[in-house]
């Protein structure tokens, strides 16, 4: 049967993503998975009893449980923005998050400015939007300050879409200089904010985490988070803090996708957040990363040397790997699974994509443990280095 007639053309043309896609051999017991971004289910907390949380069969507010968005303006008051309830909508997970700001502020004849390169999955949204997807030339130290602000004078944007903590995929946190530098850029220039944070706790060295949000004085603002990365995914919570102009267009958007998130994910949340566990948590968890960071660091080094260029991130979930000239990254994922070991080719990231961005991989190290790092590693060098031959 031919529906081709029946879909938009932005459905026709939306790409599925490459993540999405390998998430199935990831869930092989015999595979070693350095694709995904999914947490340690080990290092995952006991729900919390049921007969301690809020009653949750009727159903609920649109905006959230109570409970969980005081927590969360109590949360993001710790990181300086300072909000109110009204001002706080929980969605299924951050990615709900995306679609709802999308469908607020873009369609075909909007341009969004991205790191290059970005978070994939935002691009799926952004796309499905129709929006014209810019990326801006980025550094170590996060989106370059002086391309941003050619690309906001050459293409008049709506929206800049940013992750500034250990970022998806590169991992790069920014300076605070270059958080103030962005946020003075935006204020001249009066452009939107999208700013996801949801890697933030997993923080494994001294560095600055302060929201670029905080730092606006004039430019309007969204601002994401999830508790997707340090409590249980499948439950799928995130939520959306939001300057005061855009707060009853987003309750209105989230009414018509689903009416409301689910109330027992939301109250079992609120319960363990607020409980006297979640601190000891978040320093269990930000423990055992920052193990297994050093140990994939070491192991590169060891196995790989000066053939791939990588740096140690002070935090999340990643590393982003560049390998030898020549080497694809694709070939090398393909060589890799039939290995067992799977790896995420970075060409996904790019919004703009060209040939020689077929150089990357991203490497996650949540998920397995210090010897299956080790293991994973080891496998992996030995595919690069047939491929150099």
């Amino acid at each position: 049967m031919d529906i081709s007639h029946l879909l938009t053309s932005h459905a026709i043309n939306m790409q599925a993503s490459m993540v999405r896609e390998l998430l199935h051999y990831s869930q092989q017991p015999d595979i070693l998975s350095l694709a995904g971004g999914l947490p340690d289910e080990k290092l995952m907390p006991a729900y919390p009893a049921f007969n301690q949380l809020t009653d949750s069969r009727q159903y609920g507010a649109s905006e959230g449980e109570k409970g969980l968005r005081e927590i969360i303006v109590g949360l993001v008051a710790d990181r300086g923005l300072h909000t109110t309830l009204d001002n706080v909508l929980v969605t299924n997970g951050s990615q709900q998050g995306l679609d709802i700001i999308s469908r607020l502020t873009l369609d075909e004849s909007s341009t969004i400015l991205t790191e290059q390169p970005t978070y994939l999955a935002a691009c799926q949204v952004f796309k499905l939007q129709g929006a014209n997807i810019q990326g801006v030339p980025s550094d170590s130290g996060g989106m370059s300050v002086s391309a941003l602000r050619n690309a906001i004078e050459n293409t008049s944007p709506k929206a800049v879409y940013l992750i500034p903590n250990f970022q998806n995929p590169t991992g790069h946190c920014y300076s605070l200089k270059r958080r103030q530098d962005i946020a003075a850029l935006l204020d001249e220039k009066g452009i939107l904010l999208i700013e996801d944070d949801p890697y933030r706790d997993l923080c494994y060295e001294k560095v600055d985490l302060t929201p670029i949000t905080t730092l606006l004085k004039r430019a309007p603002w969204l601002y994401m988070g999830s508790f997707s990365k340090v409590l249980w995914p499948g439950l799928r919570t995130g939520y959306v803090v939001s300057c005061a102009e855009f707060s009853p267009h987003l309750v209105k958007i989230k009414q018509a996708i689903d009416l409301h998130t689910n109330r027992l994910g939301q109250n079992m949340i609120a319960a363990f957040v607020a409980s006297e566990m979640f601190p000891a948590h978040i320093v269990k968890l930000q423990q055992s990363y920052k193990e297994k960071r050093d140990a994939m660091s070491k192991a590169l080094v060891a196995e790989l040397g000066d053939m791939v260029e990588f740096n140690t991130p002070a935090g999340g979930m990643f590393f982003w790997l560049r390998l030898p000239d020549g080497v694809s990254s694709k070939q090398i994922m393909t060589d890799a699974l039939e290995e067992k070991v799977l790896v995420l080719p970075g060409m996904p990231f790019f919004p703009n994509r060209h040939s020689q961005d077929d150089v990357f991989l991203r490497l996650s190290f949540a998920r397995l443990s210090l010897e299956e790092i080790q293991r994973a590693v080891h496998i992996l060098s030995d595919v690069i280095r047939r491929r150099m031959t």
